[in-house]
């Protein structure tokens, strides 16, 4: 016995040795307690539009900062009452709690209650990791004893509610209220406050979102919990109760403007690091408008719909082949439909999520439950929605295609089908159209359709039905069974995905402002930014470039140029096989016109406004490759450039942004442009970090070579002219040369700028101008379309002068369009659905007019002043002095003079 006492008292002393030694070792590898001061949590960077709009955001942890003053007391109560009643007593341990949990427990079998203090939680999240020991446990114990004498409660309650998760991506309470109730935290009422201090337990177990029901459960849990420490007042807790919550699903910024914001967040990563980027809880403050980023995404996607139908129809996405095939599909794509119907839930004190409006709630046919009710259109979709149907019938006899959708049915009219031929690029689209819906559809095709109005409309049918009716003049007349009555049917598009791309950027031309960005039809199927990372051949939008650079070389808008067929032969240097013996052949060119026509003597503006091939050719031929080529790279051009005679064709591949500037160069009377993307960085203390950051910076290294060129050769001819200029007393006899200027920033003669801009609102507003179609915006408006051989690129770049936008359509893998898809058919279009939105509220203006630019009216075929006998006449810029000094008339009686002389003679 004695033995045993002994041996016992020694393995007690080893046990409570090594129990100590272990509370040593583990006390002496604890991480190092941290002060208020030195919490630096991972915060949510924010940007914003130029008009405030929250549009994106950059983090690693989407947390905002939230000062302690600011949480609500009702708040810090909720959390209290929910998960620590006794944090204002206890010093980061309670014992009590861990005793009742125990007992609970080993009752139960499994682990069914915690006892984690308020503390013992932020010492987890904040300082150890997550794994489930038992050593875990005890350096969080000890830590959360340590913390408790460094800290006061506030401070603790200050991390602790800033650094737990709430689920939906938000960590601390201010982001949770904005993720949640897209409110500021101290803005949250009492049922908001209980909601969210519920969800810390199991974010994704009581979302109010996702589970509402469970959200609703421990809502009350929580109120019941500070009625009970008397906090508030039982019937104020039974009246949050009752009361209805709205919560919002996490918004998603990928939807607005993502090829915007991935530019954003390129640049400042190269400036700040991407550490501080996605860590330290920026304010970054952009010069993006954000209706108009939204008209500019919505034009260019339905632009794109349009250029892809005329590529002809590539077949349903599948087919269903029996009943309950079809009941599925239904069903799955109603729940996609109600969940995107919209962005947020309304939690009822009952602890449901309507799904439908009150009046709506009858959706299920009451005679068979298991049997969705037709209507046409559910409470989820509206007119211009974009939905995924199921074919139920196609009516060759009438014209139309039965579809049902969800809870909803609807009718494809025939006539707005036609283009749904197999595709052909080699045909253009009205000259291949289908004659029947069956030809492209039959029963059971999964089909993409567009709501276009709320009851179906044909003008065909109608005519048909009402010949067969007076068939019958006056006797009894049955309406076919084959035929629907149209009130009870939507009135449905075919539609299809476009796999044809494009691109739009629009520049405000008095603030500088990035004002919208689209680097293609969906970011999410490709991160591609086609704006600024895709250099396509530019095709006749080039020639705006020649013919500014003819206008700096003494061509005026009414020189001559012969219009008629040439052929240039170019000799090329070879090597046959692996011989190192130079063989030369002569490779022979022959430019020719779109229309494959010939008009002879031709004006300068002409030539340009009906987008010649042949003339601007000669243009470049007298001008000199090299003239063109570096006028080009002067007004920004930095792509490579073919140095021939192709190269006023737009033969060479630039990017739609450097384009874009061009255009918007001569606008702005020749003026560079430095398109600004990010106003003002700040630090979340409120710092100024860096301001007025350029897109230009996205390509810092080919735009700083291009200008560092152009500057030296500026300073040369500066000091050249200032040594040519001065005579003897100093005073210098002329200006500037045409090329360089004492502003870095004049890139050209503001006269040179006017009149290529006069000449290209020629393009739009004159009869025969290839831009015509842009006279719809109602404007003074300056443009060029531009097209490439084989129809791969298609372009139309314009501005007034309040802003200036580009766009481009083709393929990434360089593919033909379709037969004569040129510019003006499919970019056009997006330009100007996007440019009447942008201009909506701005007031009309004129472009400025230099101080050395006179107007005459001219007679557009001889280039003369216009006269009485005049035909076709117009009003034309020009240089002083470079105007026609005589009129046509008086060159005929000129010439009838000569002619007279002559016969006496």
């Amino acid at each position: 016995m004695k033995k045993f006492l002994v041996f016992s008292a020694v393995a007690l002393f080893l046990a409570v040795g090594a129990g100590i030694a272990a509370l040593v070792s583990i006390s002496s590898n604890l991480p190092q307690m941290i002060s208020v001061e030195d919490y630096k949590p991972l915060l949510v960077t924010e940007v914003y539009a130029r008009d405030g709009e929250k549009i994106g955001e950059f983090f690693r942890e989407r947390r905002i900062l939230t000062p302690y003053e600011k949480i609500p007391k009702h708040l810090i109560e909720a959390f209290v009452s929910a998960e620590d009643d006794t944090f204002f007593e206890h010093h980061g341990i309670n014992f009590v709690a861990i005793f009742r949990a125990l007992l609970a427990n080993i009752q139960a079998g499994r682990k069914v209650q915690g006892a984690s203090t308020i503390t013992q939680q932020l010492t987890k999240t904040l300082l150890l990791s997550p794994e489930k020991t038992y050593t875990r446990k005890i350096r969080e114990a000890i830590l959360a004893y340590r913390m408790e004498s460094h800290l006061t409660k506030e401070e603790i309650l200050y991390l602790y509610l800033n650094q737990i998760y709430f689920g939906q991506g938000a960590y601390g309470v201010g982001m949770a209220a904005q993720t949640y109730f897209r409110k500021p935290v101290e803005n949250l009422n009492l049922a908001e406050m209980a909601m969210l201090a519920g969800l810390p337990k199991a974010p994704s177990r009581f979302s109010p979102v996702y589970n509402p029901k469970r959200a609703k459960e421990r809502q009350l849990y929580v109120l019941k919990r500070m009625a009970e420490e008397e906090y508030i007042e039982s019937d104020v807790a039974q009246a949050a109760g009752q009361q209805n919550v709205k919560v919002y699903f996490r918004e998603n910024f990928n939807e607005t403007a993502p090829y915007y914001l991935e530019t954003v967040r390129q640049l400042l990563v190269s400036d700040l690091g991407e550490k501080s980027v996605l860590d330290d809880g920026l304010k970054v403050y952009t010069g993006l408008d954000f209706e108009k980023q939204k008209v500019a995404q919505e034009s260019l996607r339905r632009g794109l719909r349009q250029v892809d139908k005329r590529q002809g129809f590539r077949g349903p996405l599948k087919n269903l082949a029996s009943e309950e095939e079809v009941l599925k599909f239904l069903q799955e794509t109603r729940e996609k439909l109600v969940d995107k119907m919209t962005p947020y839930r309304i939690v009822l004190p009952d602890g449901t999520n309507p799904e439908v409006p009150v009046w709506q709630t009858e959706v299920a046919s009451s005679e068979n439950p298991g049997e969705l009710k037709a209507v046409k259109i559910p409470f989820y979709l509206k007119v211009n929605d974009f939905v995924e149907g199921v074919v139920t019938d196609v009516n060759d006899r009438w014209g139309y295609v039965a579809v049902r959708f969800a809870e909803g049915q609807g009718l494809i009219d025939f006539e707005t089908m036609k283009w749904a031929r197999e595709p052909n690029p080699d045909v253009r689209f009205d000259q291949d159209q289908i004659e029947k819906p069956s030809e492209a559809l039959k029963k059971g095709d999964v089909i993409q359709v567009r709501i276009l109005r709320e009851n179906f409309r044909s003008r065909t049918i109608t005519k048909a039905y009402n010949e067969l009716k007076s068939q019958y003049s006056g006797r009894d007349f049955e309406r076919p069974e084959d035929l629907p009555l149209f009130d009870e049917w939507a009135h449905l598009v075919l539609e299809q995905e476009p796999r044809v791309e494009s691109a739009l950027i629009s520049f405000d031309q008095e603030t500088s402002e990035v004002l919208a960005l689209v680097g293609g039809y969906d970011f999410s199927r490709s991160e591609f930014n086609r704006a600024l990372q895709s250099a396509r051949q530019t095709g006749s939008s080039f020639k705006a470039i020649v013919y500014a650079a003819g206008l700096d070389r003494h061509y005026t808008p009414v020189t001559k140029i012969i219009d008629a067929p040439i052929v240039y032969e170019e000799e090329i240097e070879e090597f046959e096989g692996d011989s190192l013996e130079e063989e030369k052949t002569v490779r022979k060119w022959k430019p020719t016109n779109h229309s494959k026509r010939f008009g002879g003597d031709i004006l300068f503006r002409n030539a340009l406004i009906r987008s010649l091939n042949v003339p601007t050719v000669k243009i470049v031929q007298k001008l000199g490759i090299p003239w063109v080529a570096e006028y080009a790279r002067r007004l920004g051009i930095f792509s490579p450039l073919n140095m021939d005679y192709t190269i006023g064709l737009g033969s060479s591949g630039v990017t739609l942004y450097e384009l874009t500037k061009v255009f918007s160069t001569f606008g702005r009377l020749g003026r560079r442009i430095r398109p600004l993307l990010i106003h003002q960085v700040h630090s979340r203390q409120g710092a100024l970090l860096l301001e007025k950051i350029s897109l230009d910076r996205r390509f810092s290294q080919e735009i700083a070579d291009n200008e560092s060129y152009f500057d030296e050769r500026r300073k040369l001819a500066l000091e050249e002219l200032e040594q040519i200029n001065a005579d003897d007393s100093g005073k210098k006899r002329s200006s500037y040369p045409p090329l360089y200027f004492e502003d870095h920033d004049q890139l050209m003669k503001p006269t040179t700028a006017y009149l290529i801009t006069s000449l290209l609102e020629g393009t739009v507003h004159e009869r025969r101008g290839t831009g015509g179609a842009a006279r719809a915006l109602g404007r003074r408006v300056a443009a060029k379309t531009g097209s490439t051989s084989g129809y791969y690129d298609g372009w139309f770049i314009g501005y007034t002068p309040q802003i200036s936008t580009g766009v481009w359509v083709g393929f990434d893998q360089e593919q033909t369009i379709g037969k004569s898809e040129v510019g003006g058919r499919n970019a056009l279009p997006i330009w100007l659905n996007y440019m009447k939105e942008a201009h909506e509220g701005l007031p009309e203006k004129s472009f400025a007019v230099p101080s050395d630019i006179i107007f005459a009216n001219i007679d557009n075929e001889t280039g003369q002043l216009a006269s009485v006998r005049t035909k076709d006449y117009v009003r034309q810029a020009f240089l002083e002095g470079t105007e026609p000094q005589t009129s046509s008339r008086e060159e005929e009686d000129n010439d009838e003079t000569d002619f007279l002389k002559q016969d006496l003679e």
